[in-house]
């Protein structure tokens, strides 16, 4: 009983601030998308889809590692561990804002190096110590700094907006502003230990270790969804991106789902990985991912019973956006399918077994590729949401055997282990089957 209050307790924490954080997105998309034209909104999806790329580099080189080290360490370990994680982590954003000033130039978007650079490291630094508390399981500490951050910009764009003085620069400008203060909030709620800069170094090697098939993976996934919004761009325009980005906007409402179980799973899978293997892992993340399947199944029967309603609602009786009705109801199913796929591939994560996500991951990505080319010609915007439900279908699938081939491995292995062991390998009564000491 009380392992599953502390999963209830826990999996609604991690959707309420996943839920706020995804508010302030939703918020800010909309409002942009209002006051925006289809071609200049077209160009800031593209741009958030470029900073997104940025920070999956730092979210698998270190807060993922993080997540599935520090949830096993001893408290004596974890001042230490934060302390080295976010010298990394400082270092790491140093790297990548040079890369930032590289494509900005080379885009011929010089007026917007300076709040893109500055809203990049502001972003980095909330979302480094918003990784902090998630990794120690302390997602109800980590909603005030994702309130101001994230519902705070949509506040302050909006405002900005009703006063006819909203610009892509000055968006950044104020999205730096929220993500500065919420990651000082962030902070304030964290213990850290001075670094150690020998420590750091071996750190750095582990969580290389350990994160380079999350990279890999998170890149395939980023490849796999960017793919659309580009190669729509390059046929149709970025007015079709916008049509694209309006009718994600409202599929979206299920990323804090998504995402918000999702930032549970790895360190969760990693905690019951010590003691019981990977079924034991299964069982653990199984508990979470039903925890948000019945909201993701409803929140995607609303949107594809009443797209128009959502539409019209989102952006007006008279928007352009309203066509995109038919492309909803089929996101609004990818995204079912994207939410099963990306509980399976966490899990795999959060055991280690992040070669096998990757490969899952490859050959979503090649059929999403080929789809692409095929539907997005010739159907526009509904060709690349069809594209992409199939895509979310074969990863899906790919998945679901990545896993159940990876406890029959496990299970077809035990007894050989056993059999040779010296010693008697401990037993978990609630598994009935030898652990791995």
């Amino acid at each position: 009983m009380g392992g599953t209050k502390l999963l209830i307790e826990r999996a609604s924490w991690t959707l309420v601030d996943q839920g706020v954080v995804s508010l302030g997105n939703f918020l800010l998309n909309v409002l942009l998308a209002r006051t925006l034209s289809q071609e200049e909104y077209g160009e800031f999806a593209l741009f958030l889809g470029a900073i997104f790329i940025l920070r999956n580099i730092d979210y698998s080189l270190i807060s993922y590692p993080l997540s599935v080290r520090l949830c096993v360490a001893s408290d004596e370990e974890r001042a230490s561990l934060l302390g080295n994680t976010i010298l990394l982590a400082a270092t790491l954003a140093v790297v990548l804002v040079v890369v930032m000033v590289l494509g900005t130039t080379l885009l011929k978007v010089d007026n917007i190096v300076l709040p893109a650079c500055l809203c990049y490291l502001c972003w980095q630094a909330q979302e480094t110590s918003r990784r902090c508390l998630l990794a120690d399981f302390l997602y109800r500490a980590a909603v005030a700094g994702d309130g101001i951050a994230f519902v705070g910009q949509s506040v302050l764009i909006g405002l900005l907006a009703w006063l006819d003085a909203i610009s892509l620069p000055v968006t950044l400008y104020i999205m730096s502003l929220t993500f500065g203060v919420g990651a000082i909030v962030h902070a304030s709620k964290l213990r850290f230990a001075w670094p150690d800069v020998a420590e750091a170094r071996r750190l750095a090697r582990d969580y290389l270790s350990i994160g380079k098939w999350s990279l890999i993976n998170y890149w395939l996934v980023l490849a796999r969804f960017q793919l659309f919004p580009w190669v729509l761009a390059a046929v149709a325009g970025t007015a079709a991106t916008a049509s694209l980005q309006a009718g994600l906007n409202i599929a979206n409402m299920m990323n804090p789902i998504i995402m918000g179980i999702g930032n549970a799973i790895p360190q969760v899978a990693a905690h019951a990985y010590r003691t019981g293997g990977a079924i034991g892992a299964s069982r653990a993340a199984l508990g979470y991912v039903l925890f948000g399947l019945g909201p993701m199944l409803l929140i995607s029967a609303v949107a594809v019973l009443m797209p128009e309603l959502l539409l019209r609602m989102a952006y007006g009786s008279s928007s352009p956006y309203l066509a995109v009705a038919p492309a909803l109801q089929l996101l609004a199913v990818a995204g079912v399918l994207d939410y099963v796929a990306e509980m399976i591939s966490k899990t795999l994560l959060g055991v280690e077994a992040g070669k096998l996500a990757s490969l899952v991951n490859v050959l979503a990505v090649g059929a999403a590729a080929v789809l692409a080319l095929v539907f997005i010609g010739q159907l526009g915007v509904f060709g690349a949401c069809l594209a992409l439900l199939i895509a979310n279908l074969v990863r899906a699938t790919g998945a679901v055997i990545a896993i159940v081939w990876l406890i029959a491995d496990e299970r077809s292995r035990a007894p050989s282990r056993s059999a040779v062991a010296v010693s008697p390998a401990p037993i978990d009564k609630s598994l009935g089957a030898p652990v791995e000491q």
